[in-house]
């Protein structure tokens, strides 16, 4: 396979990528659950327990020295924010609850970035697939 077809499927599986981070974020903007103990949000980054508030995460790009991008997962920083629910089951005696700091015009953004990198990418292998026809019609 050619280097502008590896190129543009790593671009595709990137924008994948990120609109499922974003994705997952949308469908998990309103949970919440309990604050810490200690009231640290910030020891609350990394992967959470069970019955922890969703932690958002961000896909990050990485280049490849072959050409192309990875992206993969983390926790937005800071994941994090207290709320106050003083009718949820997860609130403390001062009604607040842990809740993902996520901004779903944000998410809106990112997830249309996503697409337009999708289409961009499907694009280019488009483009790849019918220059590489075109040197076997030649050699033909």
């Amino acid at each position: 396979m050619n280097i502008a077809m590896n190129t543009a499927l790593s671009g595709l599986t990137a924008a994948s990528r990120h609109l499922d981070a974003s994705a997952s974020n949308t469908a998990n903007a309103r949970t919440s659950g309990p604050m810490p103990a200690d009231g640290d949000l910030g020891a609350m980054q990394s992967t959470p327990a069970s019955g922890s508030p969703y932690v958002p995460l961000q896909a990050v790009n990485t280049a490849l020295p072959t050409g192309g991008v990875r992206a993969s997962l983390a926790p937005m920083s800071p994941a994090l924010y207290a709320e106050y629910q003083p009718d949820s089951p997860d609130a403390d005696a001062g009604g607040m609850v842990a809740a993902p700091n996520v901004d779903l015009a944000q998410e809106t953004t990112r997830q249309m970035v996503a697409g337009a990198a999708y289409a961009f990418n499907a694009a280019v292998v488009k483009t790849a697939d019918e220059m590489l026809k075109s040197v076997f019609d030649m050699k033909a």
